[in-house]
Formats: C-alpha cells, sequence, structure tokens
C-alpha cells in the first residue's frame, strides 16, 4: 500500500539581498583656464554625498613673489665672484636656491640674465628729484662713486681689460649706457641743453670712475665732485645754507 507521507518539500530560496545604489550627488565639475604656464584645473562644487566643498589640487611648487629679485642679487654675486665666463645658470638656481627651469622661464641664457641683473642694479644710482637740479646731480654723483668698490670697478676693470668680450658688450648696453643717460639728464637740468652735454656728461663720468678706483677709499670726496663738476663745465654753487652731501661743494 502506497506511503501516505508527502514527499519532503524543498527549502524556500531566499531572495538575494539587494544592495541600494550610493545616491547620487549634483556636483558641478568646471574646469579652469589652461595657459601656458598653469595646469588644467577641475573645480568640484556643492558634491551632496560629502556634504561638503571639494578643493581643488595644486600641482608644482608655489611661486615665490621674490623670485626675480633673488635670483638677479645671487647673479650679481656671483658675477663678481666668478667673471662672466665662470658664471653658469645652474650656479644661479642653486645658490638662490630655485630651480633651474624657473630661471629659462624668466631668461633665456645667460646673457640675458647678467644683463637683467646689471640693469637691475642701475636702479641703485638713480635718485629723486629734490627741486635742486644741482644737488641732485652731485648726489647721482656720489651714488656712482660710491658702487665703485662694491663691484662696478671690478666690472669697468674686466671690460677695459677685454673690450671686444660678450660681458663689455652687456655690461655697456645694461649698465653703462643707462647710467651715462641718468647723469646727462642731471647735468642738462643744471646746465641747458647744449649741443655738448652728453660729451661732458660722459668725459665727467670716465673721471669719476678712474680717480675713485685710483684712489678708492682714501680720495676726497668733496676736493673729488668739484673736481668731476669742473670736468662737466659745471661750477661750484656757494651758499652757507647747503649742505655737504648736496651743494656744499
Amino acid at each position: 500500500m502506497p506511503s501516505s507521507s508527502r514527499p519532503a518539500s524543498r527549502p524556500t530560496s531566499q531572495p538575494m539581498p539587494v544592495t541600494p545604489p550610493p545616491p547620487r550627488t549634483s556636483a558641478r565639475v568646471g574646469f579652469g583656464r589652461v595657459t601656458g604656464t598653469t595646469f588644467p584645473v577641475i573645480v568640484i562644487s556643492d558634491n551632496l554625498r560629502y556634504r561638503k566643498p571639494m578643493q581643488p589640487v595644486r600641482r608644482g611648487r608655489p611661486r615665490q613673489a621674490d623670485i626675480d629679485r633673488v635670483a638677479l642679487e645671487h647673479t650679481l654675486a656671483l658675477l663678481q665672484e666668478r667673471g662672466y665666463d665662470g658664471l653658469r645658470m645652474k650656479d644661479v638656481a642653486e645658490s638662490a636656491g630655485i630651480g633651474l627651469g624657473a630661471l629659462y622661464r624668466r631668461w633665456a641664457g645667460k646673457k640675458e640674465l647678467v644683463m637683467a641683473a646689471l640693469r637691475a642694479d642701475v636702479t641703485q644710482h638713480e635718485t629723486d628729484d629734490t627741486g635742486d637740479p644741482f644737488a641732485d646731480l652731485v648726489t647721482a654723483l656720489e651714488r656712482i662713486g660710491d658702487a665703485v668698490p662694491h663691484g662696478l670697478g671690478r666690472l669697468m676693470a674686466a671690460c677695459l681689460a677685454d673690450p671686444d668680450s660678450e660681458l663689455a658688450r652687456v655690461a655697456i648696453e645694461a649698465k653703462f649706457t643707462p647710467m651715462l643717460d641718468g647723469l646727462t639728464a642731471r647735468l642738462e637740468r643744471v646746465a641747458g641743453a647744449a649741443p655738448d652735454v652728453r660729451l661732458r656728461a660722459e668725459s665727467g663720468l670716465l673721471y669719476l670712475l678712474w680717480r675713485t678706483a685710483v684712489g678708492g677709499q682714501t680720495a676726497d670726496a668733496t676736493a673729488l665732485h668739484r673736481r668731476v663738476l669742473k670736468v662737466m663745465g659745471v661750477l661750484p654753487q656757494p651758499g652757507p645754507e647747503q649742505s655737504s652731501t648736496g651743494t656744499g661743494l
């Protein structure tokens, strides 16, 4: 007689757990403007998943605001120490603590770097207008004379030793010509727009550089400036109210 028992039923299969999808975000993605010196920047803002704004990632070194000044200062120091032929872009980068690529992004080579350094150094000899053209002229002579023992005299000697060298051409263009232009403008305010005013300024500048280089710090500055002014065709202006650094010559 057949058994009345029912066959064992199969276990009921359980549904597989379903992982809900992650919440959708409303992030807005934008690409920053790409230039020759920047990387494209992806900006993600207002992400609902993280509930906080996301900041873009910056690449590379932060740009130093004074990197040009530091590079030019170290260029002048190494130029005085090693000379033009012994100066290398790599040495300037290491001495200034900046990347070699940063130098080449600003200056094409050693010549351009040295010219920029010499031009920046010329500004140390410039003076502000005080309203007294004679006093301004004397102050300009004083600053040029003070610069001779601090590298200017050595640069002049190097140019005279090899006038056909690249250093001589660079120094004349970037250093001595702007210095002469400034002195000519000062002299013209005192003596007027004479036809030979630049020749007189050039003669006075050469005499000042030569006498300062020969006499050094022992030279009498007051007597020297009086002779320079005489070479320029300018007579000292007497007056008890004039200062020793201005018109008391």
